[in-house]
């Protein structure tokens, strides 16, 4: 029936077969077969089935471990590591404006 319709049809007429079990007398016999029958397209796709079946693939959830808590897992600064970002923050700011104030050309590397 594809054949048939293909003369009204401006292009092609797709031809979709489902073989189980491809071998290639198969697939030659059915390209042979479909530009017998004056099909212009002889494969766009070709499919086979998957090679792990979905269903036979599947994880024991109980063997997966829980997920830790970020509150568990990350360790709490020290006052002292609480001081050093604002540190280095003021460090910063001062070395920029130093920069900012004696620079004649107005390129500063720091």
């Amino acid at each position: 029936m594809a054949a048939d319709r293909g003369a009204f049809i401006d292009q092609s007429q797709s031809l979709n077969i489902h073989i189980a079990e491809p071998t290639m007398n198969k697939l030659s016999s059915m390209h042979f077969y479909a530009w017998k029958k004056g099909l212009k397209t002889g494969m766009y796709y070709l499919r086979t089935r998957p090679a792990a079946d979905p269903i036979k693939f599947t994880v024991d959830k109980s063997r997966i471990p829980a997920p830790i808590k970020v509150d568990d897992a990350v360790e709490k600064p020290t006052a002292a590591q609480e001081e050093t970002p604002k540190t280095e923050e003021q460090n910063l700011a001062r070395r920029m404006k130093q920069c900012n104030m004696t620079d004649e050309n107005g390129a500063c590397l720091m």
